[in-house]
């Protein structure tokens, strides 16, 4: 163990440091109060999160009062963390269980000098908490404090929410709950049985009632979400297997994996708000390639064989000078019908009767068209100019009607291949963030045997 009594006479200095560090970064921290924290006496924080020296740093800038942060030494991070984080007034001690004598006296001290203790659910820092498990070192070191101090430690369960890099908020939020009851004493007596596993018990009903928690109802639309990827992933496996028979169909979650992530959903939620949002992402992105399947192949678009798609490939990209020919050719006609107001969908003229006037105005243009060509480069130039305005005219009709919707077509059915790479690529992130919550989730299950 470090010794370090009590929070140092600088740690204001480093306070505002870390705030400024925290600003610099865009991370902006929130302190949400339950009621009134101004109470006589010793307090210790629980937090319902795993011990990080990020997370001390975050409760040690963001408390009203002096708090003094209780890690074990694997949740140091590195040597220029620990050192700021002993700037802080933080304890550190190797992360075995029970809590060292050198390390409770420490705490006692730090109590007893006034400042608040502040320790984490899950000491090992490792990541998950095994049931029960996570409110035990919090009960421990309040029975073994007070069988010293010979006092009553207030004890106010925290939960935090720290949202993962790639979401929108950039916000940390702590929350301090109201304090935790004595099942055999109740809040203002000061025991002479400090009552451990009663209390632990009760502190890890409180830790379950996480603030930030995604709520039932939404957490089994969630846990329905993460099935259907998992299928997704195992019918894609399955699939490159030629005499693979097996199908995902009837797939269903472990209950040991739902545990894992009822577990994560209190005592580490924005990790499991960072994992949601990914499957939100994965959602959108299939439902948008499923939406451009049906409008590609559905119909009777020509898209649906190969050599229809090779054919409206060729005729969009070489039709394209033709039917910009034509509408050059067209372009004063156009101009005229429209200042006409035969485009108008209010026009008075019968149908045939615009028929004709269109008629007319088109054979006008013509051959002043004609007649200006040969003018400037003889007749022979205008015999071969005269054949093509009405067929550039009839291609330009066709482009515009036939071929643009279907090379609109064409454009998306060449979108979906990079959008389903994507969908994998965005399936494979999700299933290594669940692996790598599970894989944590058991490191800290064989951490606290």
């Amino acid at each position: 163990m470090e010794k370090n009594a009590g929070a140092p006479a600088n740690s204001r200095f480093y306070r505002a440091l870390a705030r400024g560090w925290f600003a610099l970064n865009g991370r902006k921290i929130r302190m949400l109060r339950a009621g009134d924290l101004n109470s006589e006496g010793p307090v210790l924080f629980a937090v319902s999160h795993r011990a990080d020296y990020r997370y001390a740093t975050v409760l040690a800038t963001a408390l009203d009062r002096p708090a003094v942060c209780l890690l074990p030494r694997r949740a140091s991070g590195g040597l220029m963390a620990r050192f700021f984080a002993r700037r802080l007034g933080a304890i550190f001690y190797e992360g075995e269980r029970p809590i060292p004598e050198a390390t409770l006296r420490e705490a006692v001290d730090v109590l007893a000098s006034g400042s608040g203790l502040v320790v984490f659910a899950d000491q090992s820092g490792s990541g998950l908490t095994t049931p029960g498990a996570s409110a035990s070192t919090a009960a421990e070191l309040v029975s073994r404090v007070e069988a010293h101090l010979g006092r009553r430690v207030t004890v106010y369960p925290v939960h935090l929410f720290v949202p993962e890099s790639r979401s929108q908020s950039r916000e940390i939020l702590a929350y301090v709950d109201a304090e935790a009851v004595r099942p055999e004493c109740g809040p203002k007596a000061a025991p002479k049985d400090p009552g451990t596993p009663a209390f632990s018990t009760a502190l890890e009903s409180r830790f379950r009632e996480n603030a930030f928690q995604i709520r039932p109802a939404d957490m089994g639309y969630f846990l329905s979400d993460l099935e259907m990827v998992l299928r997704a992933g195992l019918q894609e496996d399955w699939a490159t297997r030629p005499d693979w028979k097996q199908d995902a169909e009837g797939f269903v979650l472990s209950r040991l994996v739902t545990h894992s992530l009822q577990q994560i959903n209190y005592s580490d939620p924005g990790r499991l708000v960072g994992l949601r949002q990914s499957l939100e992402d994965y959602r959108r992105l299939h439902r948008e390639c499923a939406l451009r399947e049906l409008e590609v192949k559905g119909g009777d678009s020509v898209l649906g064989s190969g050599w229809g798609r090779i054919a409206l490939s060729f005729e969009t990209i070489l039709g394209f000078p033709v039917a910009l020919y034509g509408l050059l050719n067209h372009l004063l006609i156009l101009l005229a019908l429209f200042l006409a107001g035969s485009f108008r969908r209010d026009n008075p003229r019968v149908p045939s009767a615009e028929w004709i006037v269109r008629s007319a105005v088109a054979i006008g243009f013509y051959a002043l068209q004609i007649f200006a060509v040969a003018h400037w480069w003889g007749r022979a130039a205008a015999g071969y100019y005269a054949p093509t305005l009405p067929f550039s005219g009839l291609y330009l009709w066709r482009y515009v009607g036939l071929v643009r919707p279907q090379a609109r077509l064409l454009f998306i059915s060449n979108t979906i291949p990079r959008l389903t790479r994507k969908i994998h690529r965005l399936r494979h992130q999700v299933l290594d963030e669940l692996d790598q919550m599970l894989e944590d989730g058991q490191s800290s299950v064989n951490s606290n045997q």
